[in-house]
């Protein structure tokens, strides 16, 4: 075999002097490589398989069957065992049929562990703790939403462990059950209160706004406690929604500023849903 130019890619064609033949070579291991750095490139970005295939230059047909061997061999979690803070949160794969628990590692920002369940409930996540406990993963902290059954299952599991609840999901809570704009003057100062959650830093700031809490929950428990009545008697409180938010923060305090007596723990779990595959 002889150099016999190159095609219009760019790459060597070699010709045989025998046959009068030419080919290019080709290694299959270098291939599937190059196609598993592509379809791990297309997994964990926001590329569409069009833009993908445009930058490669072949058609959607082609890039599609050269990632269906990937589907057939999933990723494999690579547990770690020096886990400080632990992230853990759940996201919807198919709603109402299949989730996905997610384990992070909080200083490394990577997933250690995933498992796919039908739901999040407490059996779900005591199951998946108890494993990263057999492991032999014992967090100082542990990062999450508040979902009830996982913290009924954290403190079954890591009873030890400290908690620091996510503070986005406390804002995004509140914020949909008090509004972009509340009707009533105690909605009003309470949305002023979770808007400045998330610039909490220092310790100052935290008693500071524990204290402006706690005025507001004094100063508005009479209005919270009204009651409506329906035409058989019953009744329900008035503010519904204003006392669930109370309730929501009011329980949440004890675990919501970790992250201000210790800067490396992460105050939200958002960042772990990322780091796996965003199309899941």
């Amino acid at each position: 075999m002889q150099r016999w130019g190159k095609t219009p890619k760019g790459k060597i064609r070699w010709r045989c002097k025998y046959c009068a033949t030419s080919a290019t070579r080709k290694r299959k291991d270098n291939c599937e490589q190059a196609r598993l750095s592509l379809f791990i490139k297309w997994l964990t970005s926001k590329d569409s398989l069009v833009d993908v295939a445009h930058d490669v230059g072949v058609s959607v047909q082609s890039i599609i069957k050269r990632f269906e061997p990937f589907w057939l061999t999933p990723p494999q979690p690579q547990i770690t065992t020096n886990v400080r803070v632990l992230v853990l949160d759940g996201t919807s794969v198919v709603k109402r049929k299949l989730m996905l628990l997610i384990a992070g590692d909080g200083d490394q920002h990577i997933p250690i562990f995933w498992s796919d369940v039908h739901r999040e409930c407490f059996d779900t996540w005591g199951t998946f703790l108890r494993y990263l406990l057999m492991c032999h993963i014992q967090p100082e902290y542990i990062v999450c939403d508040g979902q009830k059954g996982l913290l009924k299952a954290i403190r079954e599991v890591y009873p030890d462990t400290k908690i620091q609840r996510c503070v986005i999901h406390i804002i995004r809570q509140s914020n949909r059950w008090l509004t972009k704009n509340p009707k009533t003057r105690a909605g009003r100062e309470l949305l002023v209160l979770v808007k400045q959650l998330s610039q909490i830093q220092t310790k100052r700031q935290k008693r500071r706004w524990i204290r402006s809490f706690r005025y507001w929950c004094g100063r508005h428990d009479k209005f919270l406690k009204e009651r409506s009545y329906g035409p058989t008697g019953r009744w329900w409180y008035t503010h519904r929604r204003l006392r669930a938010t109370r309730s929501l923060i009011k329980n949440a305090i004890p675990d919501l500023f970790r992250h201000v007596s210790d800067p490396t723990v992460p105050k939200t779990s958002n960042h772990v849903e990322g780091g796996l595959n965003a199309r899941l």
